[in-house]
């Protein structure tokens, strides 16, 4: 009984992640023995992307705005939001640090690359602080290639929550439930990860060649 208990415990616990491996092998297999194959799979893993891109910038939003709201008086908002702030840059610097180490003492990638070519035009300190913290108009907010500006404008709409009332206002409640289905449906699309990681690794394989195994298999172990 006691074996029983503790191969379903383990399934439970570590099924998800092989069912991931398992894809990610399978995928790789197929691009390295059936590259025609592998190739026209690629839809299966872009369908995956684009439906985890679609969930996760209304979440980031819902997610953020919502702890603040549902926090008890803003000045204790304020300052779990200050201490998180020093905490991700702090905890950011000594993991840029770590890696840079790493990455000197043991190169991600061998062998020698030519740089792309192309013109990089000159940007102000003034412009590129508003492109970095804000976007020209509300519709661009909702996009994930403005992840900082959307974080910016939850933290934002969380105080304003907070300080018309809270965690008692309806608008509150609103976003911890939109929270709770928003982490619901992200669920759901994970179930699908191993068919889009298969996919995805097919057509990587099968379109860079077998070298592309052993450079993600060297940066995994780094």
């Amino acid at each position: 009984m006691s074996k029983t208990n503790g191969s379903k415990s383990f399934f439970k616990t570590y099924g998800f992640l092989i069912f991931m491996i398992s894809g990610i092998v399978a995928g790789c297999l197929v691009g390295a023995f059936a590259p025609d194959f592998g190739g026209k799979i690629k839809f299966l893993g872009t369908l995956f992307i684009n439906m985890m891109f679609c969930v996760v910038v209304p979440m980031v939003f819902c997610s953020i705005a919502s702890a603040i709201a549902n926090m008890k008086g803003i000045r204790r908002a304020g300052k779990i939001m200050g201490a998180t702030l020093v905490t991700f840059l702090v905890t950011a610097a000594i993991a840029a640090v770590v890696m840079y180490a790493v990455c000197r003492a043991i190169p991600l990638v061998t062998g020698a690359y030519d740089p792309p070519e192309g013109e990089v035009g000159s940007v102000s300190a003034a412009e590129m602080i508003v492109n970095f913290f804000t976007v020209p108009d509300f519709t661009a907010l909702w996009s994930r290639k403005a992840m900082l500006p959307l974080i910016v404008a939850a933290i934002i709409f969380g105080f304003a929550v907070q300080w018309a009332g809270g965690a008692d206002t309806p608008v509150a409640r609103l976003l911890s439930s939109l929270t709770d289905c928003m982490l619901k449906a992200v669920k759901i699309i994970t179930y699908y990860a191993p068919i889009g990681f298969f996919g995805f690794f097919a057509y990587l394989v099968a379109f860079y060649g077998p070298q592309l195994i052993s450079d993600y298999s060297r940066t995994l172990v780094v």
